[in-house]
This record gives structure tokens, sequence and C-alpha cells, in this order.
């Protein structure tokens, strides 16, 4: 006795993504002589999963690349990945600005203003390379044309990277001596 099979399935409500793997599962589906649950090989379901994990890095390529913000981290980093980049917490924190920093804090108006006890506008890149204060951790101060080539030269060198956290962690530490006002 054959088995009638039946298969219908929308599109239109489909990304384009999700067509080619509709249609390969309709294919395995319709060949099928046997009823029941579908059963397919493992390498089936590996080349599917390759296919959706591919399609979802370049939908989320394409988000940070067009994003708003995040433009320091994008701006050395500009490829995603399901790979860790390797950055510990400080320095996530100097490449973004997220971080006991006055100019930081100024936004979301947790304090009066956004400058250091030197009186410059404070942000990391001015404790790395300007602050009177702590001139002990200083690097050599890059030209601005040159920042973004700085930070690429800086965060694969072990040694720098090893100064740049020490200098980061002094400054959450030590944070109360180096800000002006403490609102």
């Amino acid at each position: 006795m054959g088995h009638q099979k039946s298969l219908v399935y929308d599109t239109s409500s489909m990304s384009s993504a999700e067509e080619p793997l509709t249609s390969i599962l309709v294919a395995v589906a319709e060949s099928n002589s046997t009823p029941g649950p579908l059963r397919a090989s493992e390498t089936f379901f590996l080349r599917r999963c390759a296919v959706i994990r591919s399609a979802a890095l370049g939908t989320w390529q394409g988000n940070w690349d067009i994003g708003e913000t995040g433009r320091s981290a994008h701006n050395i980093a500009p490829r995603v990945s399901n790979k860790p980049i390797g950055w510990n917490r400080e320095e996530i924190m100097f490449v973004t600005g997220h971080g006991p920093f006055p100019s930081y804090c100024h936004r979301f108006n947790l304090r009066i203003h956004g400058n250091c006890s030197c009186g410059q506008k404070e942000e990391p890149m001015h404790y790395a390379t300007k602050c009177r204060f702590i001139l002990f951790w200083h690097f050599q101060t890059p030209t601005v044309s040159l920042k973004l080539q700085w930070l690429k030269n800086i965060l694969p060198n072990n040694s720098s990277r090893t100064r740049l956290r020490l200098l980061m962690r002094f400054v959450c530490d030590e944070n109360n001596l180096l800000v002006e006002d403490n609102h």
C-alpha cells in the first residue's frame, strides 16, 4: 500500500538564509520513502549547521559594521568571530573608555564634569600619555592620525599589554587621587 505524501510550506515569511535550508529539508522529506520522522545523516546536519552559522555571522558582521556604538572597539577589531578576542577587563576598559573615568561618569551625570585633576579632559588615552600625575605609566604620545595604529600595535605586544593593564588597575584603584570632585 503506497503512502501519499504532501508537503506544503510558505516561503513568504522566511528570510533569505532560511530558504535554502528549507528547500533541502523538503527535498529530503520528499525522497524519503518510509513514512514517519525524517532520517538524515550526521554530515547533513553538520553542513546545515555550517550554513546557519555562516548566515548568523554575516548578519552579526553587517550589524557590527553599520552600528553607531562601539566604534572604538570596531576600529581595532573590525571582524566578528565566535572566538574570544583575548582582551582582559583592563584592556576592554582602555579601548572602550567604559569604566570609572570622569568623562564616562559625566555622560550619566554621575560627575559634575569629565576632567582629570590636572584639568584636562579625562579619558583612558589621557592617562596613558598625558596626565602629569602618573608620569611613570606614560606611553609615547601618538599623533592624532596614528592613534588607531598605536592602539593596534600596543594590544598584540605582551610587555605593552602588561604595562597597560597595570596602568588601568592603578587608575581604577587610585581613582580618588586622580579625579577633581567626588560627586
